[in-house]
């Protein structure tokens, strides 16, 4: 398994958020959304949280999937270092504190082996740009991990019923490794641009400097 550093101090979602699930006409019932309940990092907290959340976005996924706008998106990129340092740093969710422009902290919630995968359960804490301003977000989202064949995957929800899906996949190209990242973004229509505008560059940006500080030894 990954190890993990110490959970993160935790913060609820703005009531923003919660006005554009209504906005949005995304009817989550009795789910709740990211951060409703939750002030603090406590284990009781966060479980209640993420299965909420996770609720909400399995609900989407099913019922509400069809109603929600979908682009993919491919991104490749060439590291100049071989697949066996590349994977396991670029894999490690944490090593993109202070590379993602978004992203502020990271949750644990639970760890385990399911089907050949490391599955790590996680809550990510964003500050996602809107505008001049920022919004504190709260992501749900699973990590899938298959180390033997070097390739990941992670599912992300947020509100307002905004899910992200990527297969990331690596191989090696004489002594370098080309990781490409196969995104799909979902979300409701007003929000799509948004949605795909900010995840590919948030993206290509973390993607660089995970080159740039694998290649130099930093990571």
């Amino acid at each position: 398994m990954i190890d993990r550093p110490e959970h993160l101090g935790g913060r609820r979602v703005p009531t923003l958020l919660t006005s554009c699930v209504l906005a949005t006409g995304i009817v989550l019932g009795g789910t709740g959304v990211a951060g409703a309940e939750s002030s603090s990092s406590s284990s009781s907290a966060l479980d209640v949280e993420w299965e909420a959340s996770w609720a909400a976005y399995e609900f989407e996924k099913s019922v509400a999937g069809p109603a929600l706008a979908t682009v993919n998106v491919t991104l490749p990129i060439t590291i100049n270092a071989p697949i066996d340092r590349v994977f396991p740093a670029y894999s490690n969710l944490y090593n993109s504190l202070g590379r993602h422009p978004f992203l502020s902290g990271v949750l644990d919630r639970r760890t385990y082996i399911e089907g050949g995968a490391d599955v790590w359960e996680f809550i990510a804490l964003e500050d996602i740009p809107a505008g001049s301003a920022s919004i504190p977000g709260r992501t749900v989202g699973q990590q899938r991990v298959y180390a033997a064949d070097h390739w990941y995957s992670t599912a992300t929800w947020d509100a307002p019923g905004v899910i992200t899906h990527q297969k990331v996949t690596f191989a090696a190209v004489g002594g370098a490794t080309t990781v490409t990242e196969h995104l799909t973004f979902s979300a409701p229509a007003p929000l799509i641009d948004f949605t795909v505008k900010n995840g590919v560059s948030s993206h290509i940006e973390n993607q660089q400097a995970m080159q740039r500080d694998i290649e130099n030894g930093t990571l």
